[in-house]
């Protein structure tokens, strides 16, 4: 077999490995049924162009729903379908621990993962109301400051500010070993 016939099997065993998975969290994620496929596929290309085909399967798994989970945002913005979440629901924070499990292999780091969501969540909803609203769209769901900015109407060096401030105050109250 050539090099080439080599890579072909490779893309093909690591699609068929992971696109099942990716096409059950694009549904929690409230992508359309119409959309799945384009967004399971607009995934993988974005993998494949950018990404180490030779990756621990861990890694490949998480940098997948990483770029999953953007295209998934980017598809429901672009059709107006993103739903607004209330930050006084918990909702988008279970969310997030449900990915959480498709990551996590051992059943002891899901544990403990588990109680530092569970702690980070506690902590999260007795802040100031724009401290959680940052924790949650900056740390939680991940999103750009310029997207930050475009969703909540406001300009760059107020975002900034807030995450400094949120992430300040989660360091003073998850101690030396959160990283943010």
């Amino acid at each position: 077999m050539s090099i080439h016939e080599d890579e072909n099997l490779l893309l093909q065993s690591i699609y068929g490995e992971y696109q099942g998975l990716l096409r059950r969290i694009a549904k929690t994620l409230h992508v359309p049924d119409m959309e799945l496929d384009d967004v399971v596929q607009e995934t993988f290309i974005a993998y494949f162009e950018n990404y180490s085909l030779t990756w621990t399967d861990t890694r490949k798994k998480g940098m997948l729903i990483k770029i999953l989970k953007r295209k998934s945002i980017d598809c429901l913005r672009k059709n107006g379908h993103y739903e607004k979440v209330s930050l006084n629901e918990k909702d988008a924070v279970n969310e997030i621990g449900l990915l959480a499990n498709y990551i996590i292999t051992d059943p002891l780091d899901f544990i403990l993962e588990e109680e530092a969501l569970l702690k980070i969540t506690e902590e999260i909803s007795n802040m100031r109301e724009e401290w959680k609203e940052m924790a949650v769209l900056y740390f939680l769901k991940q999103l750009t400051i310029s997207e930050i900015c475009e969703l909540l109407e406001i300009p760059g060096t107020v975002c900034r500010s807030r995450i400094y401030r949120t992430r300040v105050c989660l360091k003073k109250i998850l101690g030396p070993n959160f990283d943010a």
